[in-house]
């Protein structure tokens, strides 16, 4: 296997291994198979885009991608579904997608490589992500933005931190969605059944990802913490309150969200790889 290869199937990893222990508890806690079939067809597309994906080279069309994701997340105020008073999802077919799990890893992604513009791409995200209102992805979007501008050292990004979180506080409590089995609530229903396999199914999403992005050597610093971070701030968002958790859950977005992300990443991997001094 070339070099490239092994770096790119490296790279589903922090993907692979949450959604494989999220597919194990589906299938434990008798979730219904066509849950599973859509998480199971999510995955085999997000790792189908992580090894042979391609985003543009060049840097205007990645920044109109970027613009692109951003506007789309103002979409489900457009389109609907509107639900308890909120719009998040994006009509696909016969299910929806949370826009703010679909779109934001790449999102972060891309802006973690621009500077003024970067900013102004995670400000848009957060304007869309408030008026739907979605606390938990504004919550995730506000740790990602510390992230980054500790990597960056960007003070701007410091203010859209402080600001998402500020409004992801004020919305917390927006909508009068009921909470959904296997999307919601996982890991204390696990808990209370298996407490060892809740610690297990917990361990894959918060603490391996980071770990296997942070080992990554050909990974860029700070993409991979700002995308290790937004998984985080998503969890930590699923555990306060009934949002969906990402990956070890119920849900395709956010496996296709992080799968497009890793793919981007990917391409830079690639490039780094040959670029390595050889011994």
């Amino acid at each position: 296997m070339s070099a490239r290869a092994l770096d790119r199937w490296r790279l589903t990893l922090p993907l692979l291994l949450p959604s494989l222990g999220g597919l194990a508890y589906l299938t434990a806690f008798g979730a219904p198979a066509p849950l599973i079939a859509v998480n199971l067809g999510a995955l085999a597309l997000a790792l189908a885009w992580v090894l042979f994906g391609r985003l543009p080279a060049k840097r205007n069309p990645r920044l109109v991608l970027a613009g692109a994701a951003a506007l789309a997340l103002f979409l489900p105020l457009l389109t609907g579904p509107a639900i308890g008073g909120v719009a998040r999802w994006l009509p696909a077919g016969p299910m929806s997608l949370h826009s703010g799990a679909l779109l934001l890893p790449l999102l972060t992604v891309l802006a973690a490589r621009e500077g003024a513009i970067g900013t102004g791409l995670l400000v848009l995200a957060g304007a869309a992500l408030v008026l739907q209102p979605d606390a938990a992805s504004l919550f995730a979007l506000g740790i990602a933005s510390a992230t980054l501008a500790a990597t960056l050292r960007r003070g701007s990004l410091a203010v859209v931190s402080l600001a998402a979180i500020v409004f992801a506080t004020a919305t917390f409590n927006a909508g009068t969605l009921e909470p959904q089995r296997f999307t919601e609530g996982v890991l204390a229903e696990v808990w209370h059944s298996a407490p060892l396999a809740a610690l297990a199914l917990g361990g894959l999403l918060f603490i391996v990802p980071p770990l296997l992005m942070a080992r990554d050597p050909h990974m860029p610093r700070a993409e991979g913490t700002a995308l290790a971070a937004l998984l985080w701030g998503l969890g930590i968002a699923a555990m306060l309150a009934p949002f969906p958790f990402p990956l070890i859950g119920y849900g395709a977005a956010p496996i296709l969200g992080f799968g497009i992300a890793l793919g981007a990443i990917a391409r830079e991997a690639g490039h780094r790889a040959r670029n390595l001094p050889t011994s």
